[in-house]
C-alpha cells in the first residue's frame, strides 16, 4: 500500500489508527517498526515517530517493557474509563442546560452520524460517534473541560472497536445519540442528567457483557 500524502508520518498514524478501530488489527496484535515499514513502504524512522504518536494517544501500548502492540482492554480498564468519563460528560450536560448554550455543533455532528450509509465501516462510525461527544463537551463552553476530555476519547475509541459485532443495525448508534441530544436540548436538568447517566451506563454494560 502506498500512502499518498504530503506528510507520510501523519498518514501512517491515521492508517494504523483506522485499522485498530476497525478491528483489522485486533487487541494484542504486535506492532513492529520493520513490519510496518515493509507493509507501507516507508522508512523506519517514520514508523518510529508514528508509533510514538500512537502510544501518546493510548492507541498503542508497550508490553514486556519494550515491544508494542494494540492495547488489550480489560473489564477493569473499561470500568475505570467510565469512572472518569461520567462526571466529565455530566458536567458538560449541566453547563449546557444551565447556561442554555447552543447545540448547533452537536446537531451537525449527529447529522453526520445519521448520514452514514449502511455500508460505512465501523471505524467511520467510531469517528462519527467520537465527533458527537467531542462536540457535546465543546458546547459546554469550558476551555479546560475541552482540553482534558479528548485524550479520554482516544481510549474510548478502543472500547468502541470492541462493539463492532454488537450492532446488527449500525443505525442504532444514531438513534441512541438522537435521544441523548433531545434530552439535553429539552432544557430540563433532571431529564438531561438522567439520559446522560442511562446513555453511558448502557455503553458500559454493553462493553462488560462482551
Amino acid at each position: 500500500m502506498v500512502l499518498q500524502t504530503t506528510n507520510t508520518r501523519d498518514a501512517l498514524v491515521a492508517e494504523v489508527r483506522r485499522r485498530i478501530l476497525s478491528g483489522e488489527l485486533p487487541p494484542g496484535t504486535p506492532l513492529t517498526e520493520q513490519g510496518l515499514a515493509t507493509t507501507f513502504g516507508v522508512a523506519r524512522p517514520t514508523v518510529r515517530s508514528a508509533l510514538q504518536e500512537l502510544v501518546a494517544r493510548h492507541l498503542v501500548e508497550r508490553s514486556d517493557g519494550r515491544s508494542l502492540r494494540v492495547p488489550v482492554l480489560t473489564d477493569s480498564d473499561v470500568r475505570d474509563l467510565f469512572t472518569v468519563r461520567l462526571p466529565l460528560e455530566l458536567t458538560a450536560a449541566r453547563l449546557i442546560v444551565g447556561q442554555r448554550r447552543p447545540l448547533d455543533g452537536v446537531s451537525a455532528a449527529l447529522s453526520a452520524l445519521e448520514a452514514l450509509p449502511p455500508e460505512a465501516g465501523w471505524s467511520e462510525r467510531v469517528e462519527a460517534h467520537t465527533a458527537f461527544h467531542l462536540a457535546l463537551v465543546d458546547a459546554a463552553g469550558s476551555v479546560r473541560l475541552s482540553r482534558i476530555y479528548p485524550p479520554l476519547q482516544e481510549e474510548m475509541q478502543l472500547c468502541l472497536a470492541r462493539l463492532r459485532g454488537s450492532y446488527p443495525d449500525p443505525g442504532a448508534l444514531a438513534v441512541e445519540h438522537r435521544r441523548l441530544l433531545e434530552a439535553i436540548g429539552s432544557g430540563n436538568p433532571a431529564s438531561a442528567e438522567a439520559e446522560m447517566r442511562d446513555h453511558l451506563e448502557r455503553a458500559r454494560s454493553g462493553l462488560l457483557d462482551l
